[in-house]
């Protein structure tokens, strides 16, 4: 009896340690096979995610150029427009730079002192002899026609202005002339007010200040060389990047060239027209 229950134990234990080695093994098949297949799922995993970085970095790439070559091509059609508009602005003041004479005469004219003898018919007739060569009406046409939507809307806040500023000078120059033109007109001398454009003058050019402080409203008339050459020195810092002062050498010698002539015709035109040389600034007065 004793015998066979020590069988029976013995038999037990040979089963549970048989069992035990076969969860053993088992457990470690299956660990590794589990372990196995969950790197292989992750693996997997990882180089999809992998590849949709490539293509994502691919997709960015074409991004980036087309919006590159967008900006390339947006910026190459400014710079044209800019260009364009350079040469409307210009036009505009090479055709109204046809009237600076009409203010180098203001510069040597006593204006009180016209507008005081203008009953005199000499006086007009001595004023229309000077602007009639200058086909005033014609040439104001011309000016207005010229187009500057481009330039107001391609070119700087301060290139704009630089021409307004030349732009208001030459015309108040045109306007005071043509109306001392007109023969026995009663002529208020504050028809002539130039505080706008003086303030204009002083902010682009403060050190001018002191010309309108000393000489008065006048000394704007002695400046149109100055903006005449300030507006393509804009430009060229605009569309060039230039920031040094440029001067255009042979305009400064044919407006030079003008005041000469302008003084010449002045003194001509007092005599031809026996007008006493009273109605001219003292050379001292600038």
């Amino acid at each position: 009896m004793a015998e066979q229950i020590s069988r029976w134990v013995i038999s037990i234990i040979t089963s549970a340690g048989a069992l035990t080695l076969l969860a053993f093994l088992t457990r470690s098949t299956l660990t590794k096979f589990f372990t196995k297949s969950v790197e292989h799922h992750f693996e997997k995993k990882f180089e999809k995610f992998k590849a949709e970085i490539r293509d994502n970095e691919k997709e960015l790439e074409q991004i980036r150029t087309f919006m590159s070559s967008a900006r390339r091509e947006r910026d190459s059609a400014l710079q044209s427009k800019r260009f364009e508009a350079a040469e409307s602005l210009l036009r505009s003041r090479q055709l109204i730079a046809e009237f600076s004479g009409l203010a180098d005469y203001l510069k040597m004219l006593n204006i009180d002192e016209i507008i005081k003898r203008n009953p005199d018919p000499k006086i007009a007739n001595f004023i229309k002899t000077l602007i009639d060569p200058f086909n005033i009406d014609e040439k104001l046409t011309s000016f207005r026609k010229i187009d500057r939507t481009l330039a107001n809307l391609y070119l700087s806040e301060r290139t704009i202005k630089t021409f307004e500023a030349y732009e208001s000078i030459i015309l108040n120059a045109v306007t005071i002339m043509k109306v001392l033109s007109l023969p026995g007109l009663k002529i208020d001398p504050n028809l002539f007010n130039k505080e706008k454009m003086k303030a204009m003058i002083i902010e682009l050019y403060p050190q001018s200040q002191a010309g309108f402080e000393q000489y008065g409203d006048n000394h704007a008339f002695h400046l149109t060389m100055y903006f005449y050459t300030q507006i393509l020195n804009e430009l060229r810092n605009e569309l060039l990047g230039n920031g040094n002062m440029i001067r255009d050498t042979e305009a400064a010698a044919n407006l030079a060239r003008d005041t000469r002539n302008a003084h010449i015709n002045i003194l001509n035109s007092l005599k031809s027209n026996d007008i006493p040389e009273s109605i001219l600034n003292s050379p001292d007065a600038e």
